[in-house]
C-alpha cells in the first residue's frame, strides 16, 4: 500500500478533471453522480499519476489510465483513516460488463488531505477470486446499497512490483 499525500497541485488537478467532467455530462452516472463524489475518484487518479507517470489518462471515459495497450480503471472509496489489507476492494455488480484490463483501487481520506493506493489486480483474477455481496449485505461500517463484487485489500498486488513485473514481461 502506498500512502500519498494529496497536494495543492493534486487537488487542483482533481478540481479541473471533475469540473471537465460535469461541464461534458454534467450529473451523469449511477453510482458517483455529483461533483463532491466524483472528486474522491479524481484526487485518487491524481496520486496516482503523480507517483506512476507511466500511466498516462485514458481518452476512453470508461477507463481511467492507458499503460500501452493496457487499459486500467480507477476505483476509489473515500475513508476517514489508512485502510487496512483485510479491508475491501469493490466493485458494483453492474460494472463487471466494463472493458479494462486492470483495476486500481485506493482510499482517499474524507477531508482530502490524503490517499492510499491499495494496489492492482487484473479483471480476470479479481472475478475470478471476489465475493458477490447482495444488496442490503451490512459489513463493519455501512450497508451495501447495491450489490458488489469484494475482494481483501491483501489480494491486490503491489503497483510497483506490477510495473517491474510488466517491464520484464512486455513485447
Amino acid at each position: 500500500m502506498i500512502e500519498a499525500k494529496v497536494t495543492e497541485e493534486i487537488l487542483e488537478d482533481a478540481k479541473a478533471r471533475n469540473e471537465e467532467f460535469f461541464q461534458k455530462f454534467g450529473n451523469r452516472g449511477t453510482h458517483r453522480n455529483n461533483k463532491e463524489q466524483r472528486m474522491t475518484g479524481y484526487i485518487a487518479e491524481s496520486c496516482i499519476k503523480k507517483k506512476f507517470d507511466v500511466f498516462q489518462y485514458s481518452q476512453d471515459i470508461n477507463v481511467d489510465f492507458n499503460l500501452d495497450n493496457l487499459t486500467i480503471d480507477s476505483k476509489a472509496q473515500g475513508c476517514n483513516s489508512r485502510p487496512l489489507d483485510y479491508y475491501s476492494a469493490t466493485l458494483y455488480e453492474d460494472q463487471k460488463e466494463r472493458s479494462t484490463d486492470y483495476y486500481i483501487f485506493s482510499r482517499v481520506k474524507k477531508d482530502f488531505t490524503m490517499a492510499w493506493i491499495c494496489g492492482i489486480i487484473s479483471k480476470i483474477k479479481f472475478f475470478k477470486i471476489s465475493k458477490l455481496q447482495p444488496k442490503g449485505t451490512i459489513t463493519k461500517n455501512f450497508r451495501y446499497d447495491q450489490s458488489r463484487y469484494e475482494v481483501q485489500y491483501k489480494e491486490l498486488a503491489d503497483i510497483n512490483v506490477f510495473l517491474n513485473w510488466y517491464d520484464q514481461n512486455k513485447k
